[in-house]
């Protein structure tokens, strides 16, 4: 149940640094949109008010494999010429699952620490965030003689009862209208969740591959699950992201308190202790992976993804690494580590 309390951490908020271009779905009813959906095999697909992420409504899609699903038919083509050659051009899609809940807000960092020694001590943490929110992250320390404490810094976010959707991957086709036909995967795991349950990946175009000789000029979007399931289309756009990807990584300990790379440098457990780690990205919605190192040579995968757990059954400085890779390689890699001292 611990893994549940910090599940928030890994959230990324829909809100990106990238920038708006061509929304091919906003969450209009299907006419006001200027779309047509037909089902497709033994799936369906149809216009929904039973959740919305942007305008009254989403795209409700029951799939039963890579050959049953949906089309949305674009009644005035979408062009996205322009952005074919773009390597920052992406096309993000908020979906939604059921049994995906959304993540709960942590709550704010607290008070200064008491004063002390040439350097305050650390703030205090804050308040428990949400439903079954954790506590803040505590501050720095002071920086003068007799300084208080920093403020505790911001808390992770608490989390509901967070699933992987049973889906884990969507097969894409698109359709231009001069008659050609290009498809490709779009992972699902480690999506984003807003406090909605709503989850954005992108993917970028240059990535699909085939579609740079077409005309650009989309009159067909299927969209195909890889096993039986149901999801919500709040939103499909283009988008241009250029910042770097970024990370870090949080630890919880056997007593619930999380630590992050970013605060501190060592962590010091007991021999025999349990530590769950948690890979964060940031900057970028595209799908990522996460690899970690538990030795002193990071080229060596000891785990891979979002959420691992380690036993330190031995005394000794053990050094973690964790490498967050963009899976279509359009950015250089981040990095975090920590020194975990096992007394």
């Amino acid at each position: 149940m611990r893994q549940l309390l910090w599940a928030g951490i890994l959230t990324v908020g829909l809100t990106s640094v990238a920038t708006a271009d061509v929304a091919l779905y906003a969450g209009q009813p299907a006419e006001e949109a200027g779309i047509t959906l037909r089902s497709w095999g033994s799936g369906t697909i149809e216009d929904s008010t039973e959740t919305t992420f942007v305008g009254s409504r989403s795209i409700k899609v029951l799939t039963r494999g890579i050959l049953s699903g949906g089309w949305i038919v674009f009644n005035t083509p979408r062009d996205l010429r322009a952005d074919l050659n773009a390597p920052d051009k992406v096309i993000r899609f908020t979906l939604r699952f059921p049994g995906v809940s959304g993540a709960a807000a942590g709550g704010s960092g607290g008070l200064a620490g008491p004063g002390g020694g040439p350097r305050g001590g650390p703030g205090f943490g804050g308040e428990a965030g949400g439903p079954r929110g954790g506590p803040g992250f505590g501050g720095e320390a002071g920086s003068g003689p007799q300084a208080p404490g920093g403020f505790g810094g911001p808390a992770a976010g608490g989390a509901g009862q967070t699933t992987t959707p049973t889906l884990r991957e969507l097969r894409l086709l698109f359709e231009t209208s001069d008659g050609k036909r290009t498809e490709t995967l779009l992972p699902l795991q480690n999506l984003r969740t807003d406090e909605s349950g709503w989850q954005s990946v992108s993917l970028p175009l240059s990535a699909i591959a085939g579609l740079r000789d077409t005309n650009g000029q989309i009159t067909k979007l299927g969209l195909f699950g890889d096993t039986t399931g149901v999801f919500y289309i709040g939103e499909i756009r283009t988008l241009s992201e250029t910042g770097p990807l970024q990370g870090y990584m949080a630890i919880q300990n056997t007593f619930g308190s999380v630590f992050t790379s970013r605060s501190q440098t060592r962590l010091s457990i007991a021999s025999g202790d349990e530590l769950i780690f948690f890979g964060v990205a940031e900057g970028v919605s595209t799908p990522v992976e996460y690899r970690w190192s538990f030795g002193d040579d990071p080229s060596q995968v000891d785990g891979v993804g979002n959420v691992v757990r380690r036993r330190f059954p031995k005394r000794g400085t053990y050094t973690v690494h964790l490498t967050i890779a963009d899976l279509y390689g359009n950015r250089p890699p981040a990095t975090a580590k920590i020194e975990i001292q096992v007394n």
